[in-house]
């Protein structure tokens, strides 16, 4: 064929040349010959792939009745007959590839497409940074008017995790644990005033202290799924079950003493002067144990290279107990003891406790930039806050020293090392 288009063009191109051929109509001449060698090309290629895959079907045929021989031979043969039926698969593949040209050109690509189905990837991570306290006021009241701020100061939080996805599957499981303290606030003043009566004077002092210190702690554990995005970028979608417990202990004291000097004392008329002291204690400790179901979502965007932006945000509804266990003492001494008949003023200790069924909707949210130090290692630093809703319900006896809605927040640095796996 490629021989008879050619002796045509050449006595086309002759009789071009007898009648004048000018410059202009030579290269359109060589344009239509170099589109007839490229068909023709294309046609020696496609001669050439129906020659293969008559080859394959007649090895295709070969390799079926082989198979089916092999069949009725004894079991000693069964190994040949596993390689020939493998054989066999092998050239039933590639001989649909030869019968569909795309898939036999995209193989010869340099790029390929994506594999739906990958290795499982394991995650663990840990982290820590400085927690600032805030929501509704604390603060405690002391004599007449005196309030003590009781606001936890700067603290800290610690947290590990991990999540595992499944290999060739979008599904995970993951978990965590965090712990963390507000810093211990206090307050302390005192009062002091004398009385003088002719020759006899007394002077009282009367301190108050208080201390108050908040900590808690989350345990998650979660199935998720990817549901947008792809590979570093894949957004996840997870449910499951949040344990929690808030706690505050809190500790005031109120000690009153008196010095009387001059004094007359009926029966004692060698003692003219003697001292009172009256301390009273109360130590409470408040919390909240919960359970509930959990929701949040979690993500990574790269950019910049190693770069790339983290996100998280959780929320669960915990149902569980509020409890407040309170304890009070009040000690007397008066110097020299043996005026302790003069004052009749006896020693208490007291206890109460409380509980409730309650509510309290758990949150947090936190985003953040990491680095891919390695290929398998990460550092990431962000910001998170958590918050506690309704830690304590006000209408019930049991929220002696807290408040209904506690915020936690701050600054986080995280390590985080990626592994495949089976």
């Amino acid at each position: 064929m490629k021989q008879n288009l050619a002796a045509l063009m050449l006595g086309t191109t002759a009789a071009w040349t007898v009648t004048s051929a000018t410059a202009g109509e030579i290269e359109d001449v060589n344009a239509r010959l170099e589109v007839l060698e490229r068909q023709n090309a294309a046609i020696r290629k496609e001669n050439a792939a129906l020659r293969a895959n008559q080859q394959l079907r007649e090895e295709n045929a070969r390799l079926k009745s082989q198979g089916e021989r092999a069949t009725s031979e004894p079991a000693r043969t069964g190994a040949r007959s596993h390689q020939d039926n493998s054989a066999f698969r092998a050239v039933t593949a590639v001989s649909q590839q030869a019968r569909n040209p795309l898939q036999a050109y995209a193989a010869d690509l340099p790029v390929k497409a994506q594999l739906l189905a990958g290795p499982g990837q394991f995650r663990a991570w840990i982290e820590g940074g400085a927690i600032f306290s805030g929501g509704d006021p604390i603060s405690d009241t002391y004599g007449l008017t005196g309030q003590f701020d009781l606001t936890p100061k700067v603290g800290w939080e610690t947290a590990t995790g991990f999540d595992y996805r499944f290999a060739g599957s979008p599904w995970h499981i993951s978990g965590q644990f965090r712990y963390g303290e507000g810093g211990k606030s206090t307050g302390l003043d005192s009062l002091t005033q004398t009385i003088v009566v002719g020759a006899a004077s007394q002077t009282g002092t009367e301190i108050f202290a208080n201390t108050y210190k908040e900590t808690r702690w989350l345990a998650d554990l979660a199935v998720g799924r990817d549901i947008a995005g792809s590979g570093p970028s894949t957004l996840q979608l997870k449910g499951g079950l949040r344990v929690a417990e808030f706690v505050t202990r809190s500790s005031s004291s109120d000690v009153q003493a008196a010095t009387s000097t001059g004094v007359a004392l009926p029966g004692f008329p060698a003692i003219t002067s003697f001292s009172t002291t009256l301390s009273t204690l109360r130590d409470t400790r408040a919390n909240f144990l919960g359970a509930g179901p959990l929701i949040g979502v979690e993500g990574s965007v790269p950019f910049g290279g190693k770069w790339s932006f983290d996100y998280a945000g959780d929320a669960a509804l915990l149902l569980g107990r509020q409890q407040s266990a309170t304890s009070s003492s009040a000690l007397f001494s008066v110097t020299p003891s043996v005026l302790s008949p003069l004052f009749p003023v006896a020693n208490t200790l007291s206890t109460s406790n409380d509980r409730l069924f309650a509510g309290v909707l758990s949150a947090d949210i936190q985003v953040g930039v990491s680095y891919w130090m390695t290929q398998n290692l990460k550092l990431g630093a962000g910001y998170r806050l958590d918050a506690f809703i309704n830690v304590f319900n006000q209408a019930g006896s049991s929220n002696s020293g807290l408040t209904p809605d506690r915020y936690t927040h701050g600054p986080r640095v995280t390590l985080t090392g990626a592994f495949d796996a089976m």
